[in-house]
C-alpha cells in the first residue's frame, strides 16, 4: 500500500510539472503574440511618419516651383517693359534727330557751311551720350531689380527650408518618444500581468493537488488501518 501512496505522490507532482510547463508555454506565446503586435504597430506608425515626411517634402518642392516660376515670369514681364522703353527712347531720339537735320537743312542757306557740321557734330555728340546714359541707366535699373528678385527668392526658399526641417524633427521626435513610451507601457503590462497569472495559476494548482494528493494518503491509511 506504501508503494501505490507514493505512486499516486508521483503522479501528482508529475501533473503537477505538467500543469506548470503547459502554463509556461502559454504565457511565451501570450508574450510573443504580444511582441509580435508591438512590432507591427511600430512598423505601422513608421510608415505613417515616412508618408507624412514626403507628402511635407513634395508640398515644399511644388511651393519652390510655384514660386520660381511667379519670380521668372516677374523678371520676364519687367524686362519686356524695359525693352519696351528703350525702344521709345530710341524712336524719340531718332525722331528728334530728324528733325534736327531737316531745321539744319532749313537754314543752310543762311549759315556758314563749316558752323553748320559743327553745329551737326556737337548735336550727334549730344544725342550719343544721352543714349549711352540712358542706356547705361536701364542696364543698371535691370541688374538691380534682378538682383532683388534673387536675393527674396533665396529667403523665401531658405525659410520654407528651415521651417519644414523644423517641422518634421518636431513632428519626428514626438511620435518617436510616444511610440517607447506606449511600448514601455505595454511591456510593463504585459509582464505584470503574466507573473500575477502564473503565480496564481501555480498556487492554485499546487493547493489542489496537495488537497488532493492529502486526502489520498488519508484514504489509503484509513484503508490500511482497517485492513
Amino acid at each position: 500500500m506504501m508503494i501505490i501512496i507514493i505512486i499516486m505522490i508521483m503522479i501528482m507532482i508529475i501533473i503537477i510539472i505538467i500543469i506548470i510547463i503547459i502554463i509556461i508555454i502559454i504565457i511565451i506565446i501570450i508574450i510573443i503574440i504580444i511582441i509580435i503586435i508591438i512590432i507591427i504597430i511600430i512598423i505601422i506608425i513608421i510608415i505613417i511618419i515616412i508618408v507624412i515626411v514626403i507628402i511635407i517634402i513634395i508640398i515644399v518642392i511644388v511651393i519652390v516651383i510655384v514660386i520660381i516660376v511667379i519670380v521668372i515670369v516677374i523678371v520676364i514681364i519687367i524686362i519686356i517693359i524695359i525693352i519696351i522703353i528703350i525702344i521709345i527712347i530710341i524712336i524719340i531720339i531718332i525722331i528728334i534727330i530728324i528733325i534736327i537735320i531737316i531745321i539744319i537743312i532749313i537754314i543752310i542757306i543762311n549759315i556758314n557751311i563749316i558752323l553748320i557740321i559743327l553745329i551737326i557734330i556737337i548735336i550727334i555728340i549730344i544725342i550719343i551720350i544721352i543714349i549711352i546714359i540712358i542706356i547705361i541707366i536701364i542696364i543698371i535699373i535691370i541688374i538691380i531689380i534682378i538682383i532683388i528678385i534673387i536675393i527674396i527668392i533665396i529667403i523665401i526658399i531658405i525659410i520654407i527650408i528651415i521651417i519644414i526641417i523644423t517641422i518634421i524633427t518636431t513632428t519626428t521626435t514626438i511620435i518617436i518618444i510616444i511610440i517607447i513610451i506606449i511600448i514601455i507601457i505595454i511591456i510593463i503590462i504585459t509582464i505584470s500581468r503574466s507573473s500575477t497569472t502564473t503565480t496564481t495559476i501555480i498556487n492554485t494548482t499546487t493547493t489542489t493537488t496537495t488537497t488532493t494528493s492529502i486526502y489520498i494518503i488519508s484514504i489509503m491509511i484509513i484503508i490500511i488501518i482497517l485492513i
